[in-house]
């Protein structure tokens, strides 16, 4: 492997870890944007009925319909704050950041993928220079317009191991096209773990 090739292929093995994270962390802000989408159906319904059925159910004397209503009015409040905190907090959008991130890495791949495969062979020296100007260029760039993702040091190295582990599977199912591959993950944790 020359020097450029070797180039290319830590910044494509980069590109697929920070792709990785940034699948980890759409899913993690889909994750919260559904269960908030939940929350604030279910305890709608739950403040509809209740406000609804409990004057029927339960006679209240008028101090006792005046802290229902508080109480209503309160979880009303609650409710409306829920079903805006995605505009507050941003989850959606970070989302889609994280979306958009992960196709333009997925493109910033294929590009490294093409180059050390197919176009090296093509090149003279300068010209493989140049196209190795250009994809740290274009590697800089995309960094610069990812979104942060605020994972802990921990969730990098699991999701790290994870990748590694799925290449390393990935492998073994090109060699064999008829591979178990929950044996197959079965196999790799028990290997990872007489390691230790």
């Amino acid at each position: 492997m020359t020097d450029v090739e070797h180039v290319v292929r830590d910044l494509e093995r980069k590109a697929e870890i920070s792709r990785e994270i940034h699948i980890a962390s759409s899913k993690k802000c889909k994750r919260w944007a559904d269960l908030i989408l939940l929350l604030t159906i279910i305890l709608t319904m739950a403040i509809t009925f209740l406000s609804l059925a409990v004057p029927f159910l339960i006679s209240l004397d008028d101090n006792g319909k005046n802290i229902f209503g508080i109480v209503i009015a309160l979880a009303g409040l609650a409710i409306l704050f829920l079903s805006i905190s995605d505009r507050i907090f941003g989850i959606n959008e970070r989302y889609a950041g994280h979306i958009q991130g992960t196709k333009l890495l997925t493109d910033f791949i294929r590009d490294c993928h093409q180059f050390r495969h197919v176009e090296i062979k093509k090149y003279g020296e300068e010209k493989k220079l140049m196209k190795l100007d250009s994809l740290q260029n274009s590697y800089s760039q995309i960094q610069q317009l990812l979104p942060t993702t605020n994972i802990s040091d921990s969730e990098f190295l699991k999701i790290k191991q994870q990748f590694y582990r799925k290449v390393d599977i990935s492998r073994k199912l090109d060699e064999d096209h008829n591979l178990d591959i929950d044996q197959a993950m079965k196999m790799h944790e028990m290997t990872e773990n007489l390691k230790k």
